[in-house]
């Protein structure tokens, strides 16, 4: 089968330079969440993005390590690396994001390139973290993705991944694999698996999508609507909804989903199979010596 058209790094570019330029200034998590959702949403996805980082990270020392940020948007994560000490570098391919970046912390090391090309030295980093990015590569640049973060890693290193593992994602701007999958595709780079743990459970939220679709209505996973390919402009289920005012009665019962998501989200974090969420949080340590 063959790939759809613009999802790989390249053809991607377009879509990402729209995302950062239409919803970033008013919502900085709304170009790395869900572009044009509203800010309580995406404040709500972010906060347990942060709890999966911190929870995979919590045993890693970070003071004075050399840590790599790959696909940094607007520093999210590079500012959260810096403030508990670490030297850290951030790199998107993005030129708004990275302007966006260094406005908001002018004093860290931004750098544009690509996950698929780190033109960084070899094992030169003691961490890198890449959150929710790898997904959006198709499954031949995945790989080239992943050999590039274990090469610029030191063996012994650390990478922590954050991607989709909801097999039912599927469209033009993510490509997930199963944890299995994105497990045996870093093993094959030389990453071994340390831990991982299911993160985005939202089970109302996702029943709620479900009732959406059956009415013809649902949201974009991602937020934003598939490149088109004549190049018309990407419109999101939030967007659609300035244009038609009515459909703005849904963001009632959304938003009591994610007020009551909050407590449920915790319970499902410790009590729900790991594979039941929509991502995946995986901590690997380069591998010393070939197997």
């Amino acid at each position: 089968m063959s790939e759809p058209k613009g999802s790989g790094q390249t053809g991607l570019q377009p879509y990402w330079d729209e995302v950062s330029g239409r919803y970033a200034p008013a919502d900085p998590l709304a170009a790395v969440c869900y572009p044009g959702a509203p800010p309580w949403f995406n404040r709500f996805i972010g906060r347990f993005q942060a709890r999966a980082v911190e929870r995979a990270l919590a045993n890693i020392p970070l003071r004075g390590e050399r840590a790599l940020d790959v696909g940094c948007g607007m520093g999210r994560w590079t500012r959260w690396l810096h403030a508990r000490g670490a030297q850290v570098t951030g790199i998107d391919p993005t030129q708004e994001m990275l302007e966006a970046a260094r406005r908001l912390s002018p004093d860290l090391d931004y750098r544009r390139m690509s996950a698929t090309a780190i033109a960084l030295p070899d094992a030169g980093f003691d961490l890198v973290t890449v959150v929710t990015v790898v997904q959006h590569l198709r499954p031949e640049e995945q790989r080239r993705a992943l050999a590039e973060i274990a090469r610029v890693l030191r063996p012994g290193g650390h990478a922590l991944l954050l991607d989709l593992i909801d097999l039912g994602d599927r469209g033009p701007v993510v490509h997930p694999r199963g944890p299995e999958d994105w497990i045996a595709l870093a093993r094959a780079s030389g990453l071994d698996l340390v831990a991982w743990r299911g993160q985005e459970f939202i089970p109302l939220v996702r029943v709620g999508w479900a009732l959406a679709n059956l009415l013809g209505k649902r949201p974009s996973r991602e937020g934003a609507a598939a490149a088109p390919a004549n190049g018309a402009r990407n419109e999101s289920w939030f967007d659609r909804m300035d244009r038609r005012p009515g459909l703005r009665v849904l963001l009632v019962p959304l938003r009591l989903m994610v007020w009551a998501s909050y407590p449920m989200e915790w319970l499902c974090e410790r009590l729900a199979p790991a594979r039941l969420a929509r991502h995946g949080c995986f901590l690997y340590r380069r591998r010393r010596t070939a197997s």
